[in-house]
């Protein structure tokens, strides 16, 4: 049995954060034991000068493209032709999808993020080389090859079968093959899909209980050019509810520009949608209607959406949360629950990780806080979510396995 000493920083809910200093945590076949204030052992490992908060939790994510974070263009389309798409093709050359899955895997760690959902690129190697590296490295993980087969880049532009094949057999192979991994079909968005690929999708991953992840109003231009392409249907999330891609397990990326008649949809279905405010503010994509969607009932978390994001770190990503809004004030507690237990909730795991309580899987990360004893909550809440940049991530354990110490 594995003891810690730490203080704990821990969501209950969107508006209510625990806090206790002093405290022991006892780790057991991967799950958390106990949480006590005193023990008899007093062998433990000390993380007094830390704050414990659960591992982090980034619900879209782009691996193949970690490497041009930040490389910058203000309209979306032009980023993706410019920037994303040629990137992407660098990956399916083995050695490269190697190595930038290794940095990328390697980089979360250090950020504490130990959950995270991921489209890869639109080659099959790539992803099953994302998946080995990331059994390799004990990290949890739901991953995706991207599909997109049909108004694309011919070097990314796939055989509809073909893209449908090979995703059921990463499937088959990587689902669940492990405790921490799972697949994610990945169709990238409609403009990109034909509705036949997207129908084969949604057909295949209800009848398999699977996620699947795309991106949904993004963008102005982009819903424009989905009117076009598909000008029988009423809106763009109607698109994905007929083709049947739309259920509990599905992840809409974005969600800027929902009318309500869209929303109604996206909560009949008990689809999730995923925020990526630190994207959304790169990009110039709009605002996310941050209390209306919670108004709505729709379950919604954070993410970074590396690389229209810029950065892999959770806090950058609660920050801009907070910093993206006009009219409503998202405070620190919200912004930590959503990239927690709210995004444990989006993937329906909050009863395995997302919070540190007994029984639930140890996935935890460890803040080093200056003069962390003369600290309160708030004050530490605070620091978390403005100035977590700064700060260092001491540990990251996932099922109760250290997978990163700070040298």
């Amino acid at each position: 049995m594995l003891i810690i000493k730490t203080n704990i920083l821990n969501p209950i809910s969107s508006d209510k954060v625990e806090f206790l200093p002093d405290t022991f945590i006892s780790i057991s076949n991967k799950k958390i034991a106990s949480i006590s204030k005193t023990i008899e052992n007093q062998d433990f490992t000390d993380y007094s000068d830390s704050v414990c908060i659960p591992g982090l939790i980034d619900t879209h994510v782009h691996l193949s493209q970690y490497y041009v974070r930040g490389k910058h263009n203000s309209n979306l389309f032009d980023w993706l032709d410019n920037c994303t798409f040629p990137e992407e093709l660098k990956s399916k050359d083995p050695e490269y999808a190697r190595k930038v899955a290794q940095d990328f895997f390697t980089a979360l760690k250090k950020a504490g993020t130990t959950t995270s959902v991921i489209y890869t690129s639109p080659f099959k190697e790539a992803c099953n080389i994302a998946f080995e590296t990331a059994e390799e490295m004990g990290v949890r993980a739901i991953i995706g090859k991207t599909m997109m087969d049909t108004n694309s880049p011919e070097y990314l532009l796939e055989d509809t079968e073909t893209s449908f094949l090979e995703s059921v057999e990463l499937f088959e192979k990587w689902n669940k093959k492990t405790e921490l991994l799972e697949y994610v079909f990945s169709p990238r968005f409609a403009p990109v899909c034909s509705s036949q690929l997207m129908k084969m999708i949604g057909e295949f991953a209800q009848k398999k209980k699977a996620y699947i992840q795309t991106h949904l109003s993004e963008n102005q231009d982009e819903i424009k050019l989905v009117k076009k392409l598909f000008p029988k249907y009423k809106n763009y999330t109607e698109i994905y509810e007929k083709l049947g891609i739309l259920g509990p397990k599905t992840l809409l990326g974005h969600g800027i520009h929902l009318d309500n008649e869209e929303l109604e949809i996206i909560k009949k279905t008990k689809s999730k949608i995923i925020h990526c405010p630190d994207s959304n503010f790169f990009l110039k994509s709009g605002v996310f209607p941050f209390e209306k969607i919670k108004k709505s009932g729709i379950d919604f978390s954070l993410a970074s959406d590396v690389a229209g994001g810029t950065s892999l770190s959770m806090f950058n990503v609660m920050k801009m949360a907070c910093y993206r809004q006009d009219d409503y004030t998202v405070s620190p507690e919200e912004a930590f629950y959503y990239a927690t237990l709210g995004g444990a909730k989006v993937l329906e795991k909050e009863d395995i990780i997302g919070s540190i309580d007994v029984g639930k899987e140890a996935d935890l990360a460890f803040v080093k806080i200056p003069d962390i004893n003369n600290k309160e909550k708030k004050e530490l809440l605070s620091k978390l979510v403005f100035l977590g940049n700064e700060l260092k991530i001491k540990a990251t354990y996932v099922a109760g396995k250290n997978v990163y110490e700070k040298s």
